[in-house]
C-alpha cells in the first residue's frame, strides 16, 4: 500500500473498535442486523404506467474474475481477485487481503439486511447485483427500464486503485474494467448503463480512454472524483483537464460526482465515541450535503463558462438542500465576489448545466420542484446498496409524486436522463 493510501481510504475515520481492511470495517459486513422482506412486485404502478424509468444511481457488483479472466498471463499475479477467508469474501492482489467484497444488501430471497454494509458472501447476495440477466428480471419487477451503474466495490473511483498498485498498472486495471462494463451494457441491450472510469492522473492517457469509451462502447458518462488537488492532481481549473473536458463538452457527455469517492468524508466529522451504525447514519447524510460543495465550486469556477455543454451531474445526494444551496450562492456572490463579473447567476448556471437526484425524499420532490426546477431533478434507487429505495420504489413514487403535474412526472422519472445522459428509448 502507498504512503498516500490512507487520504484514499473510505471510512478510515470511523474509529470504531474493529479490525479495518482497505479503509473497509470487516464488522460492518457480518451477520446480523434487521430484515426487511421482499415485496410482491408488480412492475410500474398506474402513476408511471407508460413511463421508460430511468434509475440515475445504482451499483453493479464487480465479480470475482472481472480482471484475472482478461488480464494477460505476465499480469495475474499481481490482479485483483476474490477469494474467501473464514466466513467472508475478500478481494486480494497477491497475498494482500485489500477490501471485503460485494457491497450488496440484498439476498437471494431478495430480502434487505439492514445494519450493515453488505452481505459477507457474495453467493449469499441476490444474483442481481453481478449478474446483467437477473438484473433485468429484477429491473422489470421493480418497473425500470434501464439503470445508469456506478463500480461496487475497492475501484470505485479510479484513484482508490493507487492504494495498492502503481500508476501504469492500475491503468491497465480501468481498461479492462471498462471493458467489462461495456460488455455489459451491449448485453443489456442499452437498459445498463455504466459510469466509466479514467486514469485521471494522467492527461494524455485520460482523454485517450474517454474517447476509446466512447467510440467502442457508446459510453453515457465518467465517474470523477471530487477535488482532485487532496489526491496530489491538479485542480479541475487546470489544463490537465483539457482533453477530457472537450470531448464531454463537444459530446455532450455528462461528468458525475458520485458521494464518497471524492475529498469529502462525512465520517470524519462524526463523533469518535458513536458506534458503527450511529456512524453511518450521520456520516451517510453528511456525504450526500457535501455534493454541495461540488457545484458550488463549478458554479463560481467560470468553467461552466468556457464548457457551456458540459453536463455536471451530483449522484446519490438528494435534492432537498439545493435550494437553500443556490439561494445562499447568489448571496454570497453578490456579497464575496465584487471583483468578478460572472455572465450568468448561480441559478442560470445549475438550470441549464446541472442535475442531481432524488430517492428516499418525500418533502423536496412535491413540494419543491419549482424551486429546484423540474428539468433538472432525476430519480434513483441506490440499488443494492444500504439505502437503496427497497423493496417496492414505486409505491414511494405512488405517494410523493401523486399530486405532481403528469408531465412533471415524467421529466423526472424518463425524459430528463434521457436528456442528460443522451438515451435513446
Amino acid at each position: 500500500m502507498s504512503e498516500d493510501s490512507e487520504k484514499f481510504s473510505f471510512g478510515a475515520e470511523l474509529g470504531v473498535d474493529e479490525t479495518q481492511v482497505g479503509g473497509w470495517l470487516v464488522g460492518a459486513f457480518k451477520d446480523g442486523g434487521k430484515v426487511v422482506p421482499a415485496a410482491d412486485l408488480q412492475g410500474t404502478s398506474e402513476l408511471t404506467k407508460g413511463i421508460k424509468i430511468i434509475d440515475v444511481d445504482t451499483h453493479f457488483t464487480e465479480r470475482g474474475d472481472l480482471w484475472t479472466s482478461r488480464m494477460p498471463a505476465s499480469m495475474k499475479d499481481r490482479t485483483p481477485y476474490m477469494k474467501r477467508e473464514g466466513s467472508m469474501d475478500y478481494w486480494f492482489i497477491g497475498d494482500e487481503l485489500i477490501s471485503p467484497a460485494g457491497a450488496c444488501v440484498i439476498d437471494k430471497n431478495r430480502n434487505k439486511r439492514l445494519g450493515r454494509l453488505s452481505i459477507p458472501r457474495v453467493e449469499d447476495c441476490h444474483p442481481a447485483a453481478y449478474d446483467v440477466d437477473a438484473r433485468l428480471k429484477f429491473m422489470d419487477d421493480l418497473g425500470v427500464h434501464a439503470q445508469i451503474c456506478y463500480p461496487n466495490g475497492f475501484a470505485s473511483s479510479s484513484v482508490s486503485l493507487l492504494n495498492w498498485v502503481d500508476k501504469g498498472f492500475a491503468e491497465e486495471l480501468i481498461k479492462v474494467y471498462n471493458d467489462d462494463r461495456g460488455d455489459a451494457q451491449k448485453q443489456s441491450g442499452g437498459r445498463l448503463l455504466p459510469m466509466a472510469l479514467l486514469p485521471v492522473w494522467d492527461s494524455k492517457a485520460m482523454g485517450k480512454e474517454a474517447l476509446r469509451c466512447v467510440e467502442e462502447y457508446d459510453v453515457k458518462g465518467f465517474n470523477l472524483p471530487d477535488r482532485p488537488e487532496q489526491f496530489g492532481l491538479p485542480t479541475f481549473n487546470d489544463d490537465h483537464w483539457a482533453p477530457l473536458f472537450e470531448l464531454c463538452n463537444d459530446k455532450e457527455i455528462p461528468i458525475n460526482f458520485h458521494i464518497a469517492t471524492g475529498g469529502i468524508d462525512g465520517f470524519a466529522v462524526t463523533w469518535k465515541d458513536l458506534d458503527f451504525q450511529k456512524k453511518m447514519a450521520v456520516g451517510a447524510m453528511l456525504f450526500y450535503i457535501g455534493n454541495a460543495a461540488t457545484l458550488a465550486n463549478f458554479i463560481v469556477s467560470g468553467l461552466l463558462d468556457k464548457y457551456p455543454k458540459l453536463k455536471i451531474v451530483s449522484v446519490e445526494s438528494g435534492i432537498g438542500w439545493i435550494p437553500f444551496l443556490l439561494e445562499a450562492l447568489e448571496y454570497q456572490v453578490d456579497e464575496m465576489m465584487p471583483d468578478h463579473n460572472m455572465q450568468r447567476r448561480p441559478v442560470e448556471y445549475f438550470k441549464d448545466q446541472m442535475f442531481a437526484s432524488f430517492w428516499f425524499e418525500k418533502i423536496a420532490p412535491s413540494k419543491m420542484l419549482d424551486l429546484i426546477g423540474p428539468d433538472n431533478v432525476m430519480f434513483e434507487t441506490d440499488f443494492p446498496h444500504p439505502t437503496a429505495l427497497y423493496p417496492d420504489p414505486q409505491a414511494h413514487l405512488s405517494e410523493v409524486l401523486a399530486d405532481v403535474d403528469p408531465a412533471h412526472v415524467r421529466k423526472i422519472l424518463q425524459e430528463n436522463a434521457q436528456r442528460c445522459y443522451n438515451i435513446e428509448l
